[in-house]
């Protein structure tokens, strides 16, 4: 099988696995034997699943498992996952802007969802959600969702959409299922080192099950290497399929000895990049415009102690169950992991 379909094919075999934000044990479970089958071994901590190869010293990649989704509170009521999550697990009770409410309600009005039990993975109803009224519980979005049974408080909700592949572009929540798909070709076709796979990232937790496995280890590292998807807004972006790295993010800047050998390697295999803080920041944009990375948050919250640096595919509709990419960014995308990291390692 040729590696762009292998990955096109887990894609969408992992994207029917549900990991909505807070209750991704299901699909961790999942997760677990299908890399334990090619003879890896897996350990699982708090938030974090460790995949290790034959050199577990030689590189640590990183990569998110978690999805935006919602949460029934009961009583017919279902509120945005994320927001929910952060609430009821850390305290913080971000309030909600309209404009970030109209945004939630955009992305998930129409959808059909299902729930589903967070242990067996078990689906136990499906709906459409019709509505989303802001401001109506704490500031946060409460929708509507039509045609499911009563639930019981805290099941969470998926997308039922699943990933297609059409004229050479690839759709669905592919947010950050993709990257896990090309960390199981990349295993298969010769890497050797760890991978750290991640719950709770779309609520910005995801460094500290990070920082937890590195002090736990006693690991010190400024070149871990975080990959993940990357939004535009230009279609023609993600026809060329360049690769997405950064300097920095809105938090912290990046090893900059790192991600310089990351763009001489781009240049060296002559495959299109483009550095995002760069791009955004030649627009008019200000620091607080670069967005906000899993590796910027620990680099942050670590006041540097651990660093790398971030590698990203291109995507439209970001945070949809319709996000979308091409054949030409999945194929450099994985080119430049595999070359990286196994046929000439940096």
């Amino acid at each position: 099988m040729r590696v762009l379909d292998l990955i096109v094919k887990k894609t969408a075999e992992y994207l029917a696995i549900p990991s909505v934000v807070g209750h991704e044990k299901f699909f961790m479970d999942y997760l677990e034997k299908e890399f334990e089958a090619l003879d890896l071994n897996t350990y699982r901590y708090d938030g974090v699943m460790e995949i290790q190869g034959r050199d577990v010293g030689e590189h640590i990649v990183c990569a998110h498992i978690d999805r935006h989704g919602l949460i029934c509170l009961g009583d017919d009521e279902y509120v945005y996952a994320a927001q929910f999550i952060k609430e009821i697990k850390y305290g913080e009770n971000n309030k909600s802007s309209r404009k970030q409410v109209e945004s939630i309600a955009e992305r998930f009005e129409g959808e059909e969802v299902y729930a589903y039990h967070p242990d067996t993975g078990e689906h136990i109803g499906e709906g459409i959600i019709r509505a989303c009224y802001p401001k109506l519980r704490n500031d946060d979005a409460l929708f509507f969702v039509e045609g499911i049974p009563l639930l019981e408080p805290n099941t969470p909700l998926a997308y039922s959409r699943q990933a297609s592949f059409e004229n050479d572009h690839l759709a669905g929540q592919i947010d950050n299922v993709i990257s896990i798909a090309i960390l199981y070709a990349l295993y298969k076709n010769g890497y050797e080192g760890t991978a750290l796979l991640t719950c709770e990232e779309e609520i910005g937790k995801s460094w500290l099950h990070i920082a937890n496995y590195l002090n736990g280890m006693r690991i010190e590292t400024d070149e871990l290497l975080v990959i993940d998807t990357s939004p535009f807004s230009e279609h023609d972006v993600i026809e060329e399929g360049p690769i997405i790295l950064r300097n920095q993010d809105k938090s912290e800047e990046f090893n900059d000895n790192l991600v310089d050998k990351l763009k001489a390697r781009c240049e060296k295999m002559k495959l299109p990049y483009i550095v995002k803080d760069e791009l955004l920041l030649s627009q008019g944009k200000e620091i607080d415009d670069l967005g906000s990375t899993e590796l910027g948050r620990l680099v942050e919250g670590s006041e540097g102690l651990w660093n790398g640096a971030t590698i990203q595919i291109p995507t439209l509709m970001y945070h949809t169950s319709n996000e979308t990419t091409t054949s030409q960014a999945i194929e450099n995308y994985y080119n430049f992991l595999h070359n990286i990291l196994v046929k000439d390692k940096i």
